[in-house]
């Protein structure tokens, strides 16, 4: 039956929305964690402050924590009412940060296609706030998942 070998392979893009909330120590991705499938398309939504949507790569001065295959991103800064959008074509994990509020924890994570570990990277050069923020945010993402 080649026609459901088709429709199994072909995954409808999805759009998934993610808020960015927050104007300093309360700066926030809301959700912080999501699952998507390659070829969805994540639309970032500023409702208040001052952000920007940044890989964890070496073109935006840091470590690598995205797929090496995949490109960096950087939204540049993005206002209140701006919204941007992020295509993901490869699976594996995608870190991200936002500029102006890393240090206080201010990160979110992608689980693209079917992640079923994730690294625990080396501590340098990642803000404490913002490894404790994604360590607590993807245990509760996995722990609601399997329930």
């Amino acid at each position: 039956s080649d026609m459901f070998a088709a429709t199994g392979q072909v995954q409808p893009r999805d759009t998934v929305m993610v808020e960015v909330r927050g104007t300093d120590i309360d700066a926030r991705f809301v959700p912080a964690v999501v699952q998507t499938h390659p070829g969805d398309v994540i639309q970032f939504v500023v409702s208040e402050g001052l952000h920007t949507v940044s890989a964890y790569h070496p073109d935006n001065r840091r470590p690598l924590r995205i797929p090496n295959t995949a490109a960096s991103f950087d939204s540049g800064l993005l206002k209140a009412g701006d919204t941007w959008f992020l295509t993901i074509e490869v699976e594996g994990v995608y870190d991200y940060f936002c500029l102006p509020h890393e240090r206080m924890g201010h990160v979110g994570r992608i689980l693209s296609g079917s992640v079923q570990s994730i690294h625990n990277y080396p501590k340098g050069k990642i803000p404490e706030a913002a490894l404790k923020k994604l360590n607590t945010e993807t245990t509760t993402f996995l722990t609601k998942r399997h329930n």
